[in-house]
């Protein structure tokens, strides 16, 4: 018998199938007639105690929880009747996921996004926003729910002047928006802007208050001349030296021989580069900002392959292309969400294949 609380995220296991093999049978292993175990997943500081795991909870933790929640720690404790078991996020990073539209709406798509989206259950522990064309960002902030944010996807280095075709970040406020993509792959590929400009413009838009998802990328070419992380490196020098304050930046990394290319990157060759990135701020800037940075993915994300990338160790969610378009975006929102409904199908299904038996 199994039943969920999932606006509270709280599970209560209780009569776990005796037949269930030894590791999973907590009866057996605290000698009583009836165990009741309260999972509760959380990712925000626990001030619960930290008990030392009995040698059963530590077997139980990596073969049943780990593979279904990463990067968790289990915080527990036990009476006669009851073991509750905190799941607490080892990361103290929220999950981000912004969905770019590039230049692929109008009002009328936009309408239809925004009906998907507000229709869906999103997960509260994403923070989730939308890369608007910037003549409809008024129109996407007074359309959409005030849990999705509003990016501009891309802004100038100076507050006014003689600049015909740009947008400033103070025009982005104005419209009701908080965040900017600065130095987009298309920006650098087809706009040639250089490290130069984009540090200029990411020092701007975070002395104006904005936040910034500053991207950063490899081509096919880099990749293949073995030269992805001295691109990297020199793109990220040019970053850091531009932030102020890198609570309100987000690191994209773009792998562009995987967008929309056909190719998709295996999870090792990105968390590679992530965890390359985050070295990179420990070594030059700080521990603290290493730890507390969001480095996101970009490259052909989808409902398919977001799961098992959001379970990589130093990946903080994506910035989605042609996903953001359609429903895929709630998948991808809610990817590394449904902790509490993989635990239960879990033991769900264990039960029903020992039935089979």
């Amino acid at each position: 018998m199994y039943c969920t609380r999932l606006a509270s995220d709280v599970i209560k296991t209780s009569h776990l199938p005796s037949s269930l093999p030894s590791v999973l049978r907590l009866k057996r292993w605290y000698k009583l007639s009836m165990l009741r175990v309260i999972i509760t997943v959380t990712s925000q500081p626990t001030t619960s105690q930290v008990i030392p795991l009995t040698p059963q909870l530590q077997q139980l933790a990596p073969l049943v929880l780990t593979p279904l929640v990463p990067k968790l720690t289990l915080v527990t404790t036990t009476t006669t009747t009851t073991t509750s078991v905190v799941i607490k996020m080892d990361s103290q990073r929220r999950f981000f996921v912004i969905g770019n539209w590039k230049m692929n709406v109008d009002k009328s798509r936009i309408d239809s996004i925004v009906k998907f989206m507000t229709a869906a259950s999103l997960n509260p522990r994403t923070e989730a926003v939308v890369g608007c064309p910037s003549c409809y960002l008024s129109y996407a902030r007074q359309q959409l729910p005030n849990n999705i944010g509003v990016a501009a996807q891309n802004c100038y280095k100076v507050a006014k002047g003689n600049f015909s075709g740009e947008i400033s970040a103070a025009m982005i406020e104005d419209c009701g928006c908080e965040w900017v993509i600065l130095g987009h792959p298309e920006r650098r590929t087809i706009f040639h802007e250089p490290d130069d400009l984009i540090r200029e413009k990411v020092a701007h838009a975070l002395k104006s208050g904005l936040k910034v998802v500053a991207c950063v990328c490899e081509t096919k070419e880099d990749r293949d001349e073995g030269r992805t992380w001295q691109v990297l490196e020199a793109q990220m020098a040019s970053l850091a030296a531009s932030v102020s304050d890198w609570s309100r930046v987000v690191i994209a990394f773009e792998a562009l021989w995987a967008s929309n290319t056909g190719v998709l990157a295996t999870p090792n060759q990105v968390q590679e580069v992530l965890s390359q990135l985050r070295q990179w701020l420990r070594h030059n800037v700080s521990h603290s900002v290493a730890d507390t940075t969001r480095i996101i993915y970009a490259g052909s994300v989808s409902s398919d392959n977001c799961q098992e990338m959001a379970r990589l160790a130093d990946l903080d969610g994506f910035l989605v292309g042609s996903a953001a378009l359609r429903t895929d975006i709630i998948d991808i929102i809610n990817a590394r969400g449904s902790y509490v409904s993989r635990i239960v199908n879990f033991f769900s299904e264990q039960e029903r294949s020992l039935k089979r038996i």
